[in-house]
């Protein structure tokens, strides 16, 4: 016959629950679960780790939604610190389309592209992945355009400013490129670089791939772009369309040697020079720059 269910195995139960917990140094509940089989001591272990470091993460000003993804080990505290910083500085997703955002909320929008010498005015009326109808006061109809072909867009209250900002560098002139499809053709600075960059509030040359450039200095970024300050003015430039010509004017931020696991990684508030908030990162960097690669 089998034993009873409410008689002799609850006071056993007990007794094994109490012992695992001062065993193993669990809580009296965790012990329970381990006993009944709901969950193996290793599980029941690795939880509590996982609540210990969130509660951790959130003390230190991480925000309550990054930090569950740090303590479950789907984001790296690097990645998950400069999407923080990125939200401090306007941007809401990582992966923000200006040219979309421009759609959706029915503004005009200034851009510059590939081929034209002179920007343009008007109203993004369709956005897709790789392209967007776009249309102008002096076009007869609406134009599709490439994203890879625009360059860098702005609010058309800014317009002037970035026209007068135009430069050329001479070398790049030269080469005669233009926009490519080709990603191996494409240059993107290194996260870390951009982030050091802000953080002193760097006036970077940005050379783009026909010669042309701008300086200015880094507001924010995320995966496809930048958003720069030209002469007290907003704009986005695109990843795409730089030349690496400007790697050489990020010479003076550059990548640190770093361990991304180090243990002794914490987020600390600091915010630095031409910085629009405070910014958070890990405090063992030693220059207080981000120990990162790209967040592709």
């Amino acid at each position: 016959m089998g034993r009873s269910k409410s008689g002799s195995d609850k006071p056993e139960e007990r007794q094994k629950a109490l012992e695992l917990a001062e065993r193993a140094g669990i809580p009296l509940w965790g012990a329970f679960r381990v006993v009944r089989g709901e969950v193996t001591l290793n599980q029941l272990l690795k939880s509590m780790l996982r609540r210990e470091k969130f509660q951790r993460l959130q003390k230190e000003g991480l925000d309550p939604d990054l930090a569950g993804h740090v303590a479950s080990g789907s984001l790296p505290r690097w990645r998950a610190a400069a999407l923080q910083e990125m939200r401090k500085a306007g941007r809401t997703k990582f992966t923000r389309d200006r040219l979309e955002i421009s759609h959706r909320a029915k503004e005009p929008l200034a851009l510059w592209r590939f081929g034209q010498d002179d920007w343009e005015v008007g109203r993004v009326t369709k956005s897709r992945t790789y392209d967007f109808t776009y249309e102008t006061p002096s076009s007869p109809e609406p134009v599709v355009v490439d994203k890879h072909n625009v360059k860098m867009v702005c609010s058309p209250e800014d317009l002037e400013v970035l026209r007068k900002a135009r430069k050329h560098e001479k070398q790049v002139l030269k080469q005669e490129l233009g926009a490519s499809k080709d990603r191996n053709e494409r240059y993107r600075p290194a996260d870390q670089q951009l982030c050091n960059a802000r953080d002193q509030g760097a006036n970077i040359r940005w050379i783009f791939r026909d010669g042309t450039a701008v300086v200015g200095q880094v507001q924010a970024f995320g995966r496809w772009d930048i958003d720069v300050i030209v002469d007290s003015r907003e704009a986005t430039l695109f990843f795409h369309a730089l030349h690496r010509a400007t790697d050489r004017h990020l010479a003076d931020y550059p990548l640190a040697a770093a361990n991304p696991r180090h243990p002794a990684q914490v987020l600390t508030r600091r915010a630095g020079p031409g910085a629009s908030g405070p910014c958070w990162r890990p405090a063992w960097c030693p220059t207080h720059s981000w120990q990162a690669r790209s967040f592709r």
